[in-house]
């Protein structure tokens, strides 16, 4: 999700001190804390409550994956969460509708790096000046610092993107990773 602690105390009403304290084990979170967490990170509740031990494999279950649909394009996003303890990577399923353009998306911070897989129909990559043209079983990296988008404007089906978004290294969860987007 890439947000910063300042970002998820407004989404949650959680304070950022609180927050900070109960990522660092200062404090233990009651249950309406982290039921507030949970609904702004998009996350089940028993994610949050899940044994402290680091688990070596996590699963995301179909039920409990929270899909949004962007009003204004209609495009959907899944997250694959959770991920395992320590990981950063934000791990997407982007549906772009036919007859549509998905952005443009803010710059991530320098050194974010976007990798995309068109697992199904084509979509046009932009990254400021630049496009790629990709058709089902094409992938893309590129360093998203700039505003890009994904445009399925001429397509007749729905554009599929699997997107993994890998922070600048050296990052940090008490910085953001990128501007809050709606991606």
């Amino acid at each position: 999700m890439g947000l910063s602690v300042r970002a998820l105390a407004s989404r949650s009403g959680v304070s950022s001190s609180m927050i900070s304290d109960v990522e660092r084990a200062l404090k233990s979170p009651t249950i309406s804390t982290l039921a507030a967490l949970s609904r702004a990170l998009e996350i089940p509740l028993s994610t949050m409550v899940e044994s402290r031990e680091p688990a070596r494999l996590r699963v995301a279950r179909a039920a409990e994956r929270q899909s949004v649909i962007e009003p204004n394009t209609g495009a959907k996003r899944d997250r694959f969460m959770p991920t395992v303890a320590g990981s950063e990577i934000e791990f997407l399923r982007y549906i772009v509708p036919p007859q549509t353009f998905a952005g443009p998306f803010p710059a991530h911070a320098p050194g974010t790096i976007e990798h995309v897989y068109v697992a199904a129909g084509a979509v046009r990559v932009t990254l400021g000046n630049d496009v790629a043209d990709l058709q089902a079983g094409d992938s893309c990296s590129c360093f998203a610092d700039l505003p890009h988008g994904f445009d399925n404007s001429d397509g007749k089906t729905a554009a599929e993107l699997i997107i993994v978004v890998e922070p600048p290294r050296g990052w940090t969860s008490d910085r953001p990773k990128h501007p809050e987007r709606g991606r």
